[in-house]
């Protein structure tokens, strides 16, 4: 069924067509153009969406759970289920469901479970899995639980990825902990994008883990050692790096505005994806508490806060993290929208992220405070705040 969406701002995101229409037919998009250069008169569907936004759908690299309670670590479909709707609802079309590092069967029963609902559910926004972890450094583990951190081993990252039945799609690691360049060599060797993260790496073992096929950086900033003029590490590499994509958690809390802007203006807009790292508390109220990696965490101040003050993850969503981005470092919006598109769409080898004909149908319509009007996904509403006759 052909339909078309009039009279948005469309943000493409390399550009902005005003008083755009854009259609779609099957599960791709027709056209996109401003109003006056397309006929829509013999469409079966015309839906007004004058004085909105649409963008391409958001790709979120990083997600533990949210909807008010739930993990992909469960032990349950439902979870999955639960977290999937979830972030449709906020324009999440495409995301990686994030294990944390458990006991060796416990994890390995995590990732059979999450790839049996990707190989059973390929409408589903769930795309692949991150494994953050097992492969960490204890000594910026964040809000990892330390006895469940494992050796890193080219065994046991083969028994991780039969598990998954291949659909592990990226793995946060420590590039210095023995053996894990090793491992990162084989799961290059497999399509796995490997990030670096809850590390204490130098400067010079990064760029050998580049070389050896580290292509990322978990949430920049975080779980890492700030940037030390003599010594540099992880943070320095993943600036100066233009092999590095580094992943942001832009809700003001993880890293400071000003820093953000300062990230903005080194690293430019191309090599920065937005990340949620939401967990269980997305969803959730103030003061309600919950689990991570099985420890307490509490709502507070909108943090998602362990007893000892860490913060573990969070409860952000990608068009709140977008609106952050815009109106704390004065970023356009053609390039706010392009880091939680694009972007991450070309990490992980997605044609996605781009609004263009012959392109999938994966769009959202935001209003002009950035709430999710509407969700499109393979060319069908998945999710509207109104009734869409």
């Amino acid at each position: 069924m052909e339909t078309a969406f009039l009279g948005a701002n469309i943000i493409t995101p390399f550009r902005i067509v005003k008083n755009g229409i854009l259609t779609t037919k099957e599960n791709k998009i027709y056209h996109v153009g401003p109003e006056d250069k397309i006929d829509v008169s013999n469409f079966h569907k015309i839906i007004d969406v004058h004085n909105k936004y649409i963008v391409p759908g958001f790709i979120d690299l990083l997600v533990h759970g949210g909807a008010g309670g739930f993990g992909f670590s469960d032990g349950s479909d439902e979870s999955i289920k639960k977290i999937s709707d979830y972030f449709l609802k906020k324009g999440s079309t495409s995301i990686l469901a994030s294990l944390h590092a458990k006991h060796k069967q416990d994890l390995l029963d995590d990732l059979s479970r999450v790839a049996k609902f990707i190989k059973n559910n390929p409408e589903s926004n769930i795309i692949g899995i991150h494994m953050e972890g097992p492969y960490l450094n204890s000594e910026l583990k964040g809000a990892m639980n330390e006895e469940y951190l494992w050796k890193p081993t080219i065994e046991s990252f083969q028994e991780m990825w039969e598990a998954s039945e291949q659909t592990i799609k990226m793995m946060t690691i420590a590039p210095e902990l023995d053996g894990a360049l090793d491992v990162i060599r084989e799961a290059s060797f497999h399509g796995v994008v490997c990030s670096i993260g809850h590390s204490t790496a130098s400067y010079e073992v990064v760029d050998f883990a580049i070389d050896n096929g580290a292509a990322h950086v978990t949430h920049m900033f975080n779980a890492m050692k700030p940037i030390n003029h003599r010594n540099p590490g992880v943070a320095v590499a993943a600036l100066l790096r233009d092999e590095l994509k580094i992943q942001l958690i832009a809700d003001t809390y993880h890293v400071h505005p000003a820093t953000m802007e300062f990230l903005i203006k080194s690293k430019t807009p191309k090599g920065i994806i937005l990340i949620t790292d939401s967990i269980r508390v997305g969803g959730m109220h103030e003061g309600e508490e919950t689990q991570f990696s099985d420890q307490k965490v509490t709502l507070s101040g909108n943090k998602a806060v362990m007893d000892d003050g860490t913060i573990a993850g969070s409860t952000l969503t990608l068009n709140r993290a977008i609106k952050n981005v815009i109106e704390t470092t004065g970023a356009k919006i053609t390039d706010a929208v392009r880091m939680a598109t694009v972007n991450p769409a070309k990490v992980v080898k997605l044609d996605k992220g781009i609004l263009a004909s012959g392109k999938t149908a994966d769009f959202v319509v935001l209003d002009k405070e950035f709430n999710v009007e509407m969700t499109i996904k393979n060319g069908v509403i998945v999710y509207s705040k109104e009734n869409i006759s």
